[in-house]
């Protein structure tokens, strides 16, 4: 038999359905993604809780929202992020009506921004927007993205999640992140 660890992928599996000793099958061990974390460090949430039971976004005026400067980030006690015991962070009046609120003191994991970051390679000065919609047109989808196994599970499967969300809010013009991923292999023998 050729010894098939030589051989690309696709052909060592037709070699081995061909000889009926494998078969080729898909496998997804997904997990759930518990998105928010009970943490100081990470993007803030922007998001306030009203005290007549609404929600809302904090304005686009006021981001982007930053974690507040402290030396105090122990646990709160209350099993909310560190961020609940920082008054100052937390508790907002709407100016207009006078109702208060608190922020969302969970944030976002510190992964969550690497989820997109090519993107701003693109136009990474670029203050006002993610990117020039010009500058996406002409350099996405990106050709190649290199990553290690680290990346194959959960990273770049995020990252495609993220990339459909903002194709179909209009943010990005391609379907797709990328046109052509590849993992390194390594050879141990």
């Amino acid at each position: 038999m050729v010894f098939i660890t030589k051989l690309p992928l696709k052909k060592a599996i037709e070699l081995l359905e061909e000889k009926g000793v494998g078969t080729k099958k898909v496998n997804y061990k997904l997990r759930d993604w518990l998105f928010s974390r009970q943490r100081y460090w990470g993007e803030p949430i922007p998001v306030i809780h009203w005290e007549d039971g609404s929600m809302t976004t904090v304005p686009e005026e006021e981001l982007p929202l930053l974690l507040p400067e402290t030396d105090e980030i122990k646990p709160s006690g209350t099993g909310e992020s560190p961020l609940a015991n920082i008054d100052e962070f937390v508790n907002v009046v709407d100016e207009e009506t006078g109702m208060k609120g608190r922020r969302e003191t969970n944030t976002m994991p510190q992964w969550a921004g690497s989820c997109w970051y090519y993107l701003r390679y693109i136009d990474p000065d670029n203050e006002k927007m993610l990117a020039d919609p010009e500058k996406l047109k002409h350099w996405l989808p990106v050709d190649l993205y290199i990553g290690g196994v680290e990346h194959a599970v959960l990273h770049l499967l995020y990252a495609r999640f993220w990339h459909k969300v903002l194709f179909d809010l209009g943010v990005v013009p391609t379907k797709e992140p990328f046109q052509k991923i590849i993992q390194p292999r390594y050879d141990f023998r």
